[in-house]
């Protein structure tokens, strides 16, 4: 076995993260804050503007369902930049 291989070997059975294993967390980490922002945001920005002009919920619920547009258009730019890191 070579030195790499017993070094992956002990270091994934000794409880330490591997590479693989960071990688996922941070990927799973990158894509929460792009759905979560969005949203939060959007939902916010609605519930006030419906305070401000008293038109309870007609303007939080769009405001929603822009939150969550621009929540999948980041995650696809995400994928997007995932599939061509993959390709080179």
């Amino acid at each position: 076995m070579t030195s790499k291989a017993a070094a992956k070997t002990t270091r994934a059975t000794s409880g330490e993260p591997t590479f693989g294993s960071v990688v996922i967390v941070h990927t799973f980490l990158d894509t929460t804050w792009r759905i979560a922002v969005p949203v939060v945001l959007f939902t916010l920005l609605g519930i006030a503007a419906d305070r401000t002009f008293g038109t309870k919920p007609w303007l939080t619920l769009p405001s929603v369902v822009i939150g969550f547009v621009f929540a999948v258009l980041l995650v696809k730019r995400q994928l997007d930049a995932v599939a061509a890191e993959d390709r080179q």
